[in-house]
């Protein structure tokens, strides 16, 4: 089936309908370096790093600049660059072992959306919740004691605010029906012949709180198209393939991390209905190579001081 285009919007509200999707880097997430689970390390520096050279933003795309006073009465204000590191982590848990990594939530926050929210994502087989560096050691004790635990961690990548990065979740394309409930409750499907899963992730800052990030995580199924198209990366271009797919809303969110606080995304118990969502995007395989995937995410803001 080939989807129609459209504009892409900003917020979870308005991604229904399909939409050429514009993603420019693609990071494979699907790979294992062995079963001890590792993370980014709070007290340590963040590398900026790219993972994909064919497509990265340019260096001077990212500045976003807010004024801020000196310390010392009388002095001039002075312009603070802000700079946003995204890491990634995901780790792929066997199926038979979820009732023993279920503990790790208990040092996460689930009550982060509205009502509304909470049930849309879970009918279409996502959970998510926020936690805190502090409690890491925790969550990977509870991910190190399950047999079979794999884990990749990205190079942490510099992403200018809406830069659009595509979290691939699939190693090659393949055909697959999906499912999923809108906010009236009906449920959807459409088949995708070679096609792949992806997240989307943005962020935009608050200049009124730099310090917090705000992301947003989009569900994405695209076909590969010949051909290139070129897309607005912060303050300049940057060339991409041709892509057709489909962003699902109604799995989308909007999530606000502070400073130290890592998002996790994982299948919810819907996932195991046939084709939703959740469960095709974040639990796949079958029996003994039947792995449900927890992707975790962090942001970090860098202050860079400039001349006034």
């Amino acid at each position: 089936m080939t989807p129609r285009c459209g504009p892409r919007p900003d917020t979870p509200a308005g991604l229904g309908g399909r939409v050429c999707l514009v993603a420019s880097l693609l990071l494979l997430v699907a790979g294992c370096d062995g079963p001890a689970v590792r993370l980014w390390n709070p007290a340590g520096p963040v590398a900026l790093r790219l993972s994909d050279r064919d497509s990265r933003p340019s260096a001077d795309s990212v500045p976003m600049l807010v004024r801020a006073a000196d310390s010392e009465r009388g002095a001039p204000a002075r312009h603070v660059a802000l700079d946003v590191v995204l890491t990634v982590l995901h780790v792929q848990v066997p199926a038979d072992r979820r009732a023993q990594v279920e503990p790790l939530w208990n040092h996460l926050r689930e009550d982060v959306f509205d009502s509304g929210t909470a049930v849309r994502l879970h009918g279409n087989g996502l959970r998510v919740g926020i936690g805190n560096v502090q409690w890491w050691e925790a969550v990977k004790a509870t991910l190190d004691a399950a047999e079979g635990v794999r884990s990749q961690t990205l190079d942490p990548v510099r992403v200018p605010p809406d830069y659009p990065l595509a979290l691939e979740l699939d190693q090659r394309p393949r055909e697959q029906t999906l499912f999923f409930v809108a906010e009236d409750g009906i449920l959807t499907g459409e088949t995708w012949p070679h096609s792949r899963n992806v997240l989307r992730v943005s962020y935009e800052l608050n200049r009124l709180r730099p310090e917090r990030v705000r992301l947003l995580v989009v569900p994405e199924v695209r076909q590969r198209l010949d051909g290139w198209r070129w897309v607005r990366a912060g303050s300049g271009m940057a060339q991409v393939p041709e892509y057709n797919g489909r962003a699902f809303a109604a799995a989308a969110f909007l999530v606000d991390l502070e400073p130290s606080e890592f998002l996790l995304v994982a299948p919810s118990r819907a996932a195991d209905v046939y084709g939703i969502v959740g469960g095709a995007f974040l639990s796949n395989g079958q029996n003994a190579d039947h792995y449900d995937s927890y992707v975790f995410l962090r942001a970090d803001v860098n202050h860079v001081a400039l001349r006034p």
